[in-house]
């Protein structure tokens, strides 16, 4: 077990709250610690937020509600935004591999390889486009591929180049919800 904390640790007896936090190391070549890489690789937690602009614009699209469709779009956006978030951090690995912030990101860190993130980033952003070409309708689909371009692409290059990747984020941003 790891232990961290801003007290000392020293003369601290096992169980005793001395507000530190107890912690588990998850093997990365473990399936579960796989699974965790991954999650951070398509960055889930952004997804997350990503899904969710995308069903309430569904939603605010009026009744009744379709949930097998709404189910489709979240998931396909899920995938999509999983995609792009992993094309992000693999063309990012040398700036992430510096900042102490990103330094134990999947890539850096050497838990996923470069060539799995790339499979991986391919693979969900060809099923989420398929997804939603599928259950909702060309459109849609293009947005999702679009989007993945845009953020991946256009927003993760104009980062490092000049202050218009805010503008650029607030478009990526605004894509799932029209999406829903």
């Amino acid at each position: 077990k790891t232990v961290h904390s801003s007290f000392s640790t020293e003369n601290a007896q096992p169980g005793a709250t001395t507000g530190s936090k107890v912690s588990k190391k998850i093997d990365p070549s473990s399936f579960r610690g796989k699974l965790k890489s991954y999650g951070e690789l398509s960055k889930f937690r952004l997804s997350s937020m990503v899904v969710l602009t995308s069903g309430a614009g569904f939603a605010a699209a009026g009744m009744p509600l379709d949930y097998c469709t709404m189910a489709a779009v979240c998931v396909g956006t899920a995938l999509c935004a999983g995609s792009a978030g992993t094309f992000n951090q693999l063309y990012e690995i040398d700036q992430d591999a510096k900042m102490k912030r990103t330094i134990t990101r999947p890539l850096p860190s050497g838990n996923v390889s470069p060539t799995e993130a790339a499979v991986f980033g391919l693979s969900t952003g060809v099923a989420g486009t398929a997804l939603l070409y599928a259950a909702t309708n060309p459109l849609v689909a293009a947005l999702g591929l679009a989007n993945i371009g845009l953020y991946a692409g256009v927003y993760t290059y104009s980062k490092q180049h000049t202050e218009w990747n805010t503008w650029i984020g607030a478009l990526v941003g605004a894509i799932p919800p029209v999406m829903g």
